[in-house]
């Protein structure tokens, strides 16, 4: 047979069609068999990486569900938990009414005494005992606790006159001033205000003492300045910027800036319950909160609240270092940070510009320590040809990153890394997975704890914190609570009012995370169906197109079989005749 079709091109071409039709015989076979018209990356490379993906994020989303059904059960029980210390504390003041009524002896209220101090341990004994899979929930383990500033704002108004401060006080810059002010070493605590922030202050500069220890609160300011210098520059260490309001600082026009707009000195430590707004419309390498070009220094910043909107039309970093300039760590305990750079890293070190025309990197240096963002950061910085945390462009670098897989960051980077390397830059070691949520960070203002976490997304951060307050008598103010005489009976029905609210609100918050649970699987549940229903129009096979198919090519297969069949008993024919 072989010999017989390698002499009759017909035969051959004839099974080169059947080998075909064979083939997609086979094919057809599967697709019914299995039902999915992809069956392997070959059928279909790139629709099969898509249904790959969205299977994985079925699966995710399917544990999703789980998660969210869980923390609903964990918070039914904290909620349960309390519904019974709002039980005895109904119960209490009961005993407290009676006591307080005078038809009582001593000798009865000494009974109702002991009843009272049975029902306030049966709150504790609640309190310490509610838990889910082990997990204690109502002794305050998850209680979210409240943060003050770590500086005490500055008292006592007055205009500035001249530009010098040497004592602690609030300042008021007037309409129309302009100059240097110069905080002397005697001015530990100050506060500078503007007359009138709807219009800005032209060429403003803050220069803090010479020694550091600086503590200088800012609030409402509008300042726009033009010649290069740091719009607030510190010296020395252990220096403190505190902002309430709302500020901004700016420099204007296209020349050239070379210092840092927040100059932080040796040490600089952020905070505040307001907002910093920082724009660079100038060149060259200026950074936003950092230290100036050609310093080569160990300085140090670290931001603990407060919300910075920094833009850069330059080289430097937002957070960082200029370009040829080097500095230590960077440290966001907390806070809201958002940075656009073209070159520098959104936070870390500077990068160079492009070379004109060639598409070269420059080779000027910037550097900066480890960089270390926390649990309370909230982050969203971008860059062209810097990283978006890290290193800029141009041979930069940075030092370990370390961000807490709680903080909730958005880094983008055109050309660089989002985290890591800016083109051709350097950094050390990258860890994303830090568990800080035990970390005390004292001087963040808002709230701090250590939250039960409920993870309801298919990314790192798209999780739900669940906090749940100390629910023991001593947290509710109760510990002292007597009713042994008609006056401690008075006070105790106050005490338990208090108490009663306090619980109260605790109810109703589990009810809203409850509540916000419930919509979370709502939505959940959507998009695994809608998932779902897009992974079956990519992979699952047509049934009744898939069967026409295969019966199209069974039936061409068995054409093709019989006319290779045919093609043979004519060559064997003819090669009959030459026997």
């Amino acid at each position: 047979m072989a010999m017989t079709i390698m002499n009759n091109p017909s035969a051959m071409l004839t099974l080169g069609q059947l080998n075909k039709n064979v083939s997609k015989v086979t094919k057809d076979l599967k697709k019914l068999s299995s039902g999915m018209k992809l069956n392997d990356a070959g059928d279909d490379a790139s629709g099969y990486a898509i249904s790959e993906r969205m299977r994985v994020r079925i699966r995710g989303l399917n544990q999703d569900e789980q998660n969210v059904k869980n923390g609903k059960a964990l918070l039914h029980v904290a909620e349960g938990g309390i519904q019974n210390i709002i039980d005895e504390l109904r119960s209490l003041k009961e005993l407290a009414l009676n006591s307080a009524n005078d038809h009582n002896t001593d000798l009865d209220r000494a009974t109702i005494q002991r009843e009272f101090d049975n029902r306030k341990a049966n709150i504790n004994d609640i309190a310490s005992e509610t838990n889910y899979n082990g997990k204690i929930l109502l002794d305050g383990t998850y209680a979210r606790k409240p943060i003050v500033l770590s500086q005490t704002e500055p008292t006592g108004v007055q205009t500035l006159s001249g530009t010098t401060i040497s004592a602690d006080g609030v300042y008021v810059l007037p309409v129309g001033f302009t100059g240097t002010i110069n905080v002397a070493s005697g001015a530990n605590n100050i506060e500078i205000r503007q007359a009138d922030p709807s219009t800005p202050l032209q060429n403003v500069y803050i220069v803090g003492p010479t020694g550091g220890g600086a503590n200088i609160w800012i609030n409402g300011l509008n300042i726009h300045n033009t010649p290069d210098g740091s719009i607030i520059k510190f010296s020395g260490s252990n220096n403190h910027l505190t902002v309430v309001g709302n500020n901004t600082i700016e420099y204007g026009g296209l020349s050239n800036y070379d210092a840092a707009v927040v100059n932080i000195g040796d040490e600089l430590i952020l905070e505040g319950t307001g907002s910093l707004r920082i724009r660079n419309m100038g060149t060259m390498s200026c950074s936003g909160i950092g230290i100036d070009e050609g310093q080569y220094t160990s300085a140090k910043v670290t931001v603990n609240s407060g919300n910075y909107d920094i833009y850069l039309n330059n080289d430097g970093a937002g957070i960082g270092a200029a370009i040829n300039s080097t500095m230590g760590d960077i440290t966001i305990n907390g806070g809201t940070i958002k940075v656009s750079s073209i070159t520098g890293a959104g936070i870390g070190s500077s990068g160079d510009a492009i070379g004109s025309g060639q598409g070269v990197y420059g080779t000027k240096i910037g550097s900066v320590g480890n960089i270390t963002i926390g649990a309370n950061a909230k982050i969203d910085v971008q860059s062209v040809y810097g990283a978006g945390i890290g290193s800029g462009c141009t041979h930069t670098s940075a030092g370990d990153i370390t961000i807490s897989k709680y903080a909730e960051i958005n880094a983008h980077s055109e050309y660089g890394e989002d985290i890591g390397r800016g083109v051709t830059g350097s950094v050390g070691n990258i860890r994303t997975d830090w568990d800080d949520s035990n970390v005390n960070y004292t001087t963040i203002y808002g709230w701090e704890g250590n939250p039960l976490v409920i993870h309801h997304g298919t990314k790192a951060n798209e999780a739900i914190n669940i906090y749940i307050n100390d629910m023991r008598t001593k947290a509710m103010g109760l510990d002292s609570a007597k009713v042994v005489t008609r006056q401690d009976a008075t006070e105790a029905i106050s005490v338990l009012d208090d108490a009663l609210n306090y619980a109260l609100d605790e109810i109703t918050t589990m009810g809203a995370y409850i509540s916000r649970l419930d919509f979370t699987e709502a939505n959940i549940v959507t998009a695994n169906e809608s998932t779902q229903f897009s992974e079956s129009v990519i992979r699952d096979a047509d049934m009744a197109k898939s069967m026409t198919e295969y019966t199209k090519s069974n039936v061409l297969a068995q054409a093709s079989q019989s006319m290779l069949a045919q093609a043979n008993q004519t060559s064997a024919s003819v090669l009959s005749l030459l026997q």
